[in-house]
Order: structure tokens, then C-alpha cells, then sequence
């Protein structure tokens, strides 16, 4: 058997293990720390692009109630039925959006909302998206290589 020393006490560990038995629990819950301080400083950035009012009637517990009450009604199924849908709807979008006036005044209205599954909310916003249109030069697609 094949065996190499644990990084964090130095411990005789067989190879496809990353940590000894006493040093796993301490890696993971560093891992663990590290991937939530990455979280809340992802979303301090997010949250500091947002206007105030708009973070603050997201996170009201009247949208949060009306949100549920549309999906429920919907069944979970998404209303857009758009290319590359799902079916299952996780999100409620606004029909006209609450960054303009008339949409602010119908943010709560049942007809100004839609469940929509990921993909079909992402599709209603592409501008939100993050899409490189052209790629890399230096970067090879191994799938046009290998699909001849």
C-alpha cells in the first residue's frame, strides 16, 4: 500500500486520503469557515449594488408570504415554458418591474407575478447574465476536436 504524510501533523496516511482521521474534522470545518466567509463577502458586494428599497421590500416578510402564495398557486410549475425549462418553478418574477413606477405600485398585484423555474427567470433577464461572447483565443474547445 501506498502511503504519504498528512499535510496538517505529518501522520502516515494511505494516498486518496487528503487528511488523517484526527486532522479531517479540523480541515473541513476551516473549509467550512473559509466557503461562508466567501458567501457573506459575496454578498455584502451584492447587496452594497442594490438600492435600499428594493433589498428591504425582498427581504419584507409581506413579499416573502405573497412569493410562496404564487408558487403554491402555480403548483410549482413554471408559467414561461421557455427554451431549455425545467418545469419546476423556484422563483416569482415581476411581470413589469419594480424599478419602474408603475411596477413599483403593482409589486404585491397576483397578475404582475409569475413563477418561473431558474432558467426561465434567467431568460426574462439576460442583461443580469455574465456572458463572454468571444472566447478566449488561447483557449482550445476540446468538444469541436473530439465530436468529428
Amino acid at each position: 500500500m501506498l502511503c504519504k504524510a498528512c499535510p496538517r501533523c505529518g501522520a502516515v496516511i494511505a494516498y486518496g486520503l487528503a487528511y488523517c482521521e484526527t486532522c479531517r474534522p479540523i480541515a473541513e470545518a476551516q473549509a467550512e469557515a473559509t466557503r461562508e466567509r466567501k458567501r457573506q463577502r459575496y454578498n455584502r458586494a451584492y447587496n452594497a449594488r442594490r438600492d435600499p428599497k428594493y433589498r428591504a421590500f425582498y427581504k419584507s416578510v409581506t413579499w416573502r408570504r405573497t412569493s410562496r402564495a404564487k408558487l403554491q398557486a402555480a403548483g410549482y410549475k413554471c408559467q414561461a415554458g421557455l427554451e431549455g425549462c425545467t418545469g419546476l418553478a423556484c422563483e416569482v418574477h415581476h411581470i413589469k418591474p419594480i424599478q419602474t413606477a408603475e411596477g413599483w405600485e403593482l409589486r404585491l398585484d397576483w397578475d404582475n407575478l409569475e413563477a418561473l423555474c431558474t432558467a426561465c427567470h434567467n431568460g426574462r433577464h439576460p442583461e443580469k447574465l455574465r456572458r463572454r461572447e468571444d472566447p478566449d483565443p488561447g483557449v482550445v474547445d476540446l468538444r469541436e476536436m473530439f465530436s468529428t
